[in-house]
């Protein structure tokens, strides 16, 4: 049966692929396990020992065919293969040649060259004879022809050469759920298996690992994740502004401002949200001066006319702007009449128009009279009740006094 068999050479570490044949219990020559020792090719081997490949691990050493010696006196010697197999599936086999390098064969290859004189015997117990090594050998795959079986990842060499390679299998415990987090990936709970979280939307890592590998001792690496919820942060003041509600700085959080009186917005974001990322959305709102284009009492934005009178200053026609009237001469303003007015946030103005009252001279003069003429009488009554009062004294008569009777 011919397999695929690929490997990396010792001595210079370079990948090869060509092809061995099984026939029974012999590697037929020519066979690619071909080495040269002194001049002698060895490309000829047979199994000495059981070539039955259990389900897991089996140990089977082949020797060579044909010998060599190193002169007339120092006798016959073979090489020798030791040969760990372990079986993936019927069509798919690794392998390890449990020897160290010999470097008076060429190329460079894992096999046991025995002692001058030391010949083994080919009933000597397996690995303590054939299959002793210092160093770790790298794995062989002999796949069969016409398949396509995969090698798994974990495959490595099980020591020592008795050791069944019964791997016992190393599983680590269930975890926890963790608060605030999914699981985006678990390859199980079995040995170099990991699980994968991640925090719910608008929830950050703060401690711990989000990815964890279970580990030959049973235990996950790492630590459980800690998810804490996204915080953004604070905003600056904005100009000409008022924070009407702000429900906070976390996630979701929302914060609404209000321009000022007297300031309209015009630009940015009056209402803003703390977003999973940990920034707020929209922008700064932007307020500026409100400018009245049409006060409700006036003509092209200006304030409505005021009889008899005139416009004394004005400081314009927007928000908190003034204008003073002053009446024309021979003229007041009415009792309550108010000759400034001042622009409103609703662009409108306060107060009423003012009202300039002729002044009334006759008036004046008639009321002046009138205070004149009451004096006078008061004056001649008196006058008069004093005359009367001197007179009755000069004639001896009894003197009443004024508004008295006899």
């Amino acid at each position: 049966m011919e397999w695929i068999y690929n490997y990396d050479r010792p001595d210079n570490n370079q990948p090869v692929t060509t092809t061995l044949q099984f026939q029974n219990t012999v590697l037929p020559q020519p066979s690619s396990m071909r080495v040269n020792v002194l001049g002698t090719i060895m490309d000829a081997w047979t199994c000495i020992s059981n070539l039955t490949l259990s389900d897991t691990d089996s140990v089977a050493v082949f020797k060579s065919d044909t010998s060599y010696s190193v002169g007339p006196v120092s006798g016959q010697r073979w090489l020798y293969l030791c040969m760990k197999f372990t079986k993936v599936t019927d069509n798919l086999f690794y392998f390890y040649l449990l020897s160290d390098v010999d470097k008076t064969v060429f190329p460079n290859e894992r096999v046991f060259n025995p002692p001058a004189n030391s010949v083994p015997a080919n009933t000597d117990p397996l690995c303590s004879t054939f299959c002793q090594h210092s160093t770790l050998p790298k794995r062989r795959t002999l796949r069969k022809t016409g398949t396509t079986d995969v090698m798994p990842s974990e495959a490595r060499l099980c020591t020592p050469c008795e050791s069944p390679c019964e791997e016992q299998l190393i599983v680590c415990p269930d975890l926890a759920p963790v608060n605030l987090s999914t699981i985006t990936n678990q390859t199980g709970t079995n040995y170099q298996d990991t699980i994968t979280y991640a925090c719910i939307t608008g929830y950050e890592l703060t401690s711990g690992s989000l990815t964890r590998q279970c580990m030959e001792d049973k235990t996950w690496s790492g630590s459980l994740p800690v998810c804490e919820i996204v915080t953004c942060p604070g905003l600056a003041d904005v100009n000409f502004t008022q924070i009407s509600t702000q429900t906070g700085s976390k996630y979701q959080n929302t914060i609404t401002y209000a321009c000022i009186t007297g300031y309209e917005w015009s630009a940015g974001s009056l209402a803003r949200q703390c977003l999973a990322d940990g920034i707020w959305n929209g922008s700064h709102p932007v307020c500026g001066k409100s400018f009245i284009i049409m006060i409700k009492d006036s003509n092209l934005s200006r304030p409505c006319k005021v009889n008899f009178a005139r416009i004394f200053s004005q400081t314009g026609n927007n928000y908190e702007d003034t204008i003073t009237y002053a009446c024309i001469k021979g003229y007041q303003s009415k009792h309550g009449s108010l000759l400034t007015r001042t622009c409103r946030a609703d662009g409108t103005w306060n107060n009423h128009p003012p009202i300039c009252k002729k002044i009334e001279v006759v008036e004046v003069i008639e009321i002046v009279e009138v205070e004149v003429i009451e004096e006078v009488v008061d004056e001649v009554i008196e006058a008069i009740r004093v005359i009367e009062i001197v007179e009755v004294k000069d004639n001896n008569t009894m003197s009443l006094e004024y508004g008295e009777t006899m």
